[in-house]
């Protein structure tokens, strides 16, 4: 796998711009790293959880008579034992445990606590749940009839965004091509390496919590809120962690651990197994899409409409927010005169979606891109060539919102780095060079994804500092790691901003004992955000410098310290679109635009047999435009996860249930790619400077997974011309379809 990148501007003495590994990259290779869920602590105890076996029940009845009495158990809790049995501040955000309705099956019912973890099990396994069976709404669709169960008060209806930039359908009817696409993307499973757990302790009336969080501000209030205590009372240790991908930004696991803890009186351990995960886990919003997209005999897109309807399961979790960002990506990175999109999120009793790498991106993107790949082909237009005839440069206004983009936005830069790729140039020959049964194709697709929560949100990042009198700084921000070495990267920008050498500086993010809040691992954010707080907060430190008269930090350091300056803090506040556009103002934060984008253009190289629908994927392509690259290695390290991620949710990884029942509930039936099925990548880095980040960066670890399944899709066509409206394009879907193109129209 192989990176290439334009010339570096990095100096002899720079550190931004150099590969520089993790602080624990020998200890996770070597398997010798301590995640938070290896921890363990003298007179530990071991939890347990009873869960739901019904997709959807009232709850009669919980008896924890037998568990109670089992030798070795400490203490049994169920929703009645939490002071505040709430997820979130409404129903709608669910509870703790659920208490008198369960909505889906792997719902938590029971806590349980014991000397081991088998005793835990088997105590959780012995409490009786007696649920009464309610109708189950196991279908997006079907949660919107007149008729359907109401899973809440207010019906099964968790959000909806509806925006129109002019007369859609006038600017349709006049386009001299329309083409429409109706398309599904499934949930998708997460699969870090580590599954969700920790441990807990209670000193003193406050708790401490070792669990992995990609939103640890978040989990502090729900911990403090479900406990009724202060806020000031929580602490999270939230680091290392094996990956999270979205799965750890609203989970109950802190909640589960602190209640634990504290009922017990011991530190308690819990980890959820990979079966747990999978039932109980969130997992990728399904979309249902559908697009309209009419061009001009120029090929220039002259409308667009989308709706798409996101199955959210049971609770609210982060439906809405989602449908947010596919709204405002539903137009991608391309100029469209008059666009529409409608979108519903829903309740059903399937299992809860939460945050998902990439955040409602690939489900539209895949719609979009199709429709514009079957367009090429329609029109006689090379595909690369129609989308550089319709993309946003920079400072160019949304294609739906109407507002600008930032003058960073290199879209054209990345697609012609893809596109001059020898894996698209000669993709002709290549075709030609497939034996039977095997038929070869190249595909390409392009995306881009918005950077931080998007504007309205009052985004924000902070940074602590302090210097020691023999000059050694200790820097404390945020957003923390989820195995991205975040960390490497602020220190990386600490010792350019300081002019030191990067061993003089340590950094801390996982801890929100000394950690301000810095809001979520999430959102593209943690390199642009918490990088651009640990610039500022070096910056305040050089003022300081500057005001005693040092010229560098070796000579001030004992002079700030001894005037008792030696500790500074920073804000760093994402930028608002400066002009929202056609948005009214006054509900900014309802759409939240963004004003910064990264963008990834892909080529997918694959082979299909004809015979039996089986698809060899030969190589990608992965041309990722994100400022300049703080830690090109960490980059590319991103950028090859992504295009994994991305090849398991296009031809392998589909989380399918029946009435509400999870049929996937293992790796051994749930399919997601290992090394044999990830094949060579090649990583382009396209020189940029993002004007608003931190030495011109901006985030780019979601984007990268958007064009994966449309590439992987346009590649298909174009071996057996075949157009996918569905993912993953399993053997069993390709040679159904394959077999149907023979029969021709019926």
């Amino acid at each position: 796998m192989t990176a290439t990148s334009p010339a570096s501007t990095t100096t002899e003495n720079s550190q931004v711009g150099r590969s520089i590994p993790g602080a624990y990259a020998h200890e996770v290779v070597s398997g010798r790293l301590e995640y938070v869920t290896d921890r363990r602590l003298p007179g530990m105890l071991h939890g347990a959880v009873t869960r739901s076996a019904v997709p959807h029940g009232r709850i009669a009845g919980i008896d924890t008579t037998v568990a109670a009495k089992m030798a070795g158990v400490r203490c049994v809790l169920v929703g009645a034992d939490v002071p505040f049995n709430l997820l979130g501040p409404t129903e709608a955000d669910g509870p703790v445990l659920a208490d008198e309705q369960v909505r889906q099956v792997g719902e938590a019912i029971a806590l349980v606590a014991a000397v081991d973890a088998g005793t835990a099990r088997r105590a959780a396994d012995a409490i009786v749940v007696d649920v009464e069976p309610l109708p189950v709404v196991g279908d997006a669709h079907a949660a919107l009839a007149p008729d359907a169960p109401r899973l809440h008060d207010g019906g099964n209806v968790a959000g909806r965004i509806g925006f129109a930039s002019g007369d859609v359908e006038r600017a349709l009817s006049d386009a001299d091509t329309v083409v429409e696409r109706v398309v599904s993307t499934p949930a998708q499973e997460h699969v870090a390496i580590e599954p969700p757990g920790g441990v807990a302790l209670w000193e003193a009336g406050q708790v401490t919590i070792w669990c992995g969080s990609q939103n640890p501000g978040l989990h502090r209030r729900k911990v403090a809120r479900a406990l009724g205590i202060g806020l000031e009372d929580v602490r999270l240790v939230s680091g290392p962690v094996g990956g999270a991908f979205g799965a750890r930004n609203d989970d109950p696991m802190p909640v589960f651990l602190a209640l634990l803890a504290r009922a017990a009186g011991a530190p308690v351990h819990l980890r959820m197994s990979r079966e747990e995960v999978m039932v109980a886990g969130p997992k990728r919003h399904p979309f249902h899409t559908s697009v309209r997209i009419g061009f001009g005999r120029d090929g220039r897109i002259a409308a667009s409409d989308m709706t798409a309807i996101a199955d959210t399961g049971p609770y609210v979790t982060s439906g809405p927010n989602v449908l947010k960002t596919s709204a405002e990506m539903s137009v991608g990175p391309y100029r469209v005169p008059v666009a529409r999109f409608d979108g519903q999120v829903v309740y059903t009793n399937n299992a809860n979606a939460g945050a998902f790498r990439g955040y409602g991106v690939p489900q539209v993107a895949f719609a979009l891109e199709t429709a514009i790949d079957q367009a090429a082909a329609e029109l006689g237009i090379d595909p690369v060539d129609l989308r550089l005839r319709n993309v946003l440069r920079g400072g160019d206004r949304h294609g739906l919102y109407g507002h600008p983009v930032t003058p960073g936005l290199r879209v054209a830069e990345t697609l012609t780095a893809a596109a001059t790729d020898d894996w698209w140039v000669t993709r002709a020959e290549w075709r030609r060079r497939a034996r039977p049964p095997w038929r070869r194709g190249t595909g390409i697709a392009l995306a881009i994804k918005g950077v931080g929560l998007g504007s309205g949100r009052g985004d924000a990042a902070r940074a602590r500092l302090i210097v020691s009198v023999d000059g050694r700084v200790r820097i404390w921000a945020g957003p923390n790691h989820t195995g991205q070495a975040i960390d490497v990267a602020y220190r990386q920008i600490a010792a350019d901003v300081l002019g030191v050498d990067p061993g003089r500086i340590d950094v801390v993010v996982d801890d929100t004992q000394l950690v301000p809040e810095s809001g979520a691992t999430a959102a593209s954010r943690s390199m642009y955000a918490g990088g651009s707080a640990v610039a500022a907060v070096c910056r305040r430190l050089l003022e300081a410098l500057e005001d005693v008269g040092a010229s560098d930090l070796a000579l001030g350091a004992g002079r700030l310290v001894s005037e008792g300056r030696a500790e500074f803090e920073a804000t760093f506040t994402l930028p608002d679109v400066a002009d929202p556009g056609m948005i009214d103002p006054e509900r900014l934060g309802n759409y939240a635009p963004h004003r910064v984008y990264g963008c990834s253009a892909q080529v997918v190289r694959l082979e299909v047999n004809e015979l039996t629908g089986e698809i060899r994927v030969a190589g990608v392509v992965c041309a990722v435009d994100c400022g300049r690259a703080i830690n090109p290695g960490a980059v590319v390290g991103q950028a090859e996860g992504g295009v994994a991620q991305g090849l398991g949710l296009a031809l392998m990884e589909e989380y399918r249930l029946v009435d509400g029942r999870p049929v996937t509930q293992s790796l051994e039936n749930y399919l997601i790619p290992t090394i044999r099925d990830v094949p060579p990548i090649r990583t382009r880095l396209v020189g940029g400077d993002e004007p608003t980040g931190p030495m011109g960066a901006k985030g780019m670890a979601e984007v990268v997974i958007v064009p994966t399944g449309p590439a992987v899709a346009a590649a298909v066509a174009d071996a057996v011309g075949v157009r996918s409206d569905r993912l993953p394009i399993t053997p069993e879907r390709l040679l159904t379809a394959l077999r149907a193109q023979e029969r021709g129209p019926q």
